[in-house]
């Protein structure tokens, strides 16, 4: 089990990786071995960070998450 400090450096290379995509999306889905990330905005430059841990089949533990710190993405 990955602690929140390294779910939080995944979510800032996956926001750094791929800005323009989350931005676009507006609701932005990325999973690696163990963890799903669902980076998301309701309309705002402001966007949530929800982990979600999983088994590797699916994520099987969806009304658990974590929350990490918003992270400001503008659109320009």
């Amino acid at each position: 089990m990955l602690s929140v400090e390294q779910l939080q450096k995944i979510a800032s290379l996956l926001i750094k990786a791929y800005r323009a995509d989350i931005v676009r999306d507006g609701d932005w889905w990325f999973g690696i071995d163990d963890y799903d990330f669902n980076i998301w905005s309701d309309d705002s430059d402001l966007y949530n960070i929800n982990v979600y841990e999983h088994n590797g089949k699916g994520m099987d533990k969806y009304s658990h998450w974590i929350d990490l710190p918003q992270v400001y993405l503008s659109s320009n």
